[in-house]
């Protein structure tokens, strides 16, 4: 009788341990997703020397949003600062909304384009 109680309170803390993994992987991905979108999006800056629309499109379309920290343009050499964030719902970790955000820093002009 004992076993059969020990079983049911550990199924409890069972089904809490995994739900708790399945939000620790589905944040991973989503940084680990946000940190490619601002990869791509620290080579445009730098290409195109401003944070275009056709960036700020991009990261759209790919599902998250994009905030310059910036709020001017820099002349070659100068940095801008840009946050690409998405909202995420957990599962278990917290009963409101989390914002995942990733802060990088661009470099204009550091890319150079090769011709022919």
């Amino acid at each position: 009788m004992s076993y059969n109680i020990g079983l049911l309170l550990s199924v409890v803390y069972m089904i809490g341990i995994l739900l708790l993994g399945g939000d620790i992987f589905c944040v991973t991905a989503v940084r680990n997703n946000l940190d490619a979108i601002a990869l791509t999006v620290a080579y445009r800056i730098s290409l195109e020397g401003r944070l275009s629309d056709a960036t700020v499109q991009l990261v759209q379309d790919e599902g998250a949003d994009i905030r310059d920290l910036t709020h001017y343009t820099p002349p070659i050499g100068g940095t801008v600062i840009f946050e690409v964030y998405k909202e995420y719902v957990p599962i278990i970790l917290q009963k409101s909304t989390m914002e995942i955000v990733v802060r990088r820093t661009a470099v204009v002009g550091f890319y150079e384009t090769k011709n022919g």
